[in-house]
């Protein structure tokens, strides 16, 4: 008689956990599943970004700004011949120079220095910076990589493609292990690399100027990397009826 009690007790038991977890999924409300994607492309770049520099030391303020004035007229003279784009001044400046002894702070003179900045055909950049150490520009300050704005588009819609390519792969294998059913995308948000940055090169180099007595300076460029992820909100619901999981110890033993 107590095997009895026992065993319907533990049936009692399972109906209720039944009862209950039938009762909670006919309020629930509609499961999202949130996957996020990534795409990546290198893009092979074609345009050379160069910032060189025009560096002159002297004894007054005067006499370096009028160096430097004259050397950096030559070298935009130089730059425009070669047909370089996007010519621009990006930095003036003029420093005192000191000297220390015994504590002592002395004023020896000033340097000044004018930055240009210019983008040309990467083949091309070579002999440009070449040229312009010739006509006076004595330090490199970097130079980068990119690709054109064509190029950088079509990578763009590439990469878009890739991630959510790769979100739904995601999405596909967690619904199918689950035994989910699949439903309508609810919300997508895309984070795209809008400004890739241009790959580097080298950077404060100070030039002597026979360096362009020599053959050609070599540039190669490097591939750019243009990055997205793409996140999916996709709704889901159970692909058949729920199956518990009880503990079947004790009805063994009773048996």
């Amino acid at each position: 008689m107590a095997n009895t009690d026992n065993l319907i007790g533990v049936r009692n038991l399972g109906i209720a956990i039944a009862d209950s977890f039938i009762g909670s999924t006919a309020a629930k409300t509609p499961q999202i599943l949130e996957v996020t994607g990534q795409g990546e492309v290198n893009v092979a770049t074609t345009l050379t970004d160069v910032e060189l520099g025009i560096k002159v030391q002297g004894k007054t303020a005067t006499e370096v700004q009028q160096l430097v004035a004259q050397r950096s007229s030559a070298v935009v003279d130089v730059l425009q011949k070669l047909g370089a784009q996007e010519l621009q001044t990006t930095s003036i400046q003029l420093n005192p120079v000191y000297s220390y002894e015994n504590s002592t702070q002395t004023l020896t003179g000033f340097e000044g220095l004018n930055t240009l900045q210019f983008e040309l055909p990467t083949n091309q950049s070579g002999a440009a910076i070449d040229k312009a150490i010739q006509a006076g520009a004595n330090v490199i300050q970097n130079i980068s990589f990119t690709a054109s704005d064509e190029a950088l588009q079509q990578a763009r819609l590439q990469v878009l493609s890739e991630a959510v390519k790769d979100a739904k792969a995601q999405a596909q294998a967690v619904f199918s292990t689950l035994q989910l059913t699949p439903g309508e995308i609810i919300d997508i948000d895309i984070n795209s690399d809008d400004n890739p940055r241009p790959s580097p090169l080298v950077s404060n180099l100070t030039a002597d100027r026979t360096f362009a007595l020599a053959s050609t300076t070599p540039i190669i460029g490097s591939p750019q990397t243009v990055k997205a992820s793409v996140s999916l909100d996709i709704g889901y619901s159970p692909n058949s009826g729920v199956i518990l999981d009880l503990p079947l110890n004790g009805l063994q033993q009773i048996a």
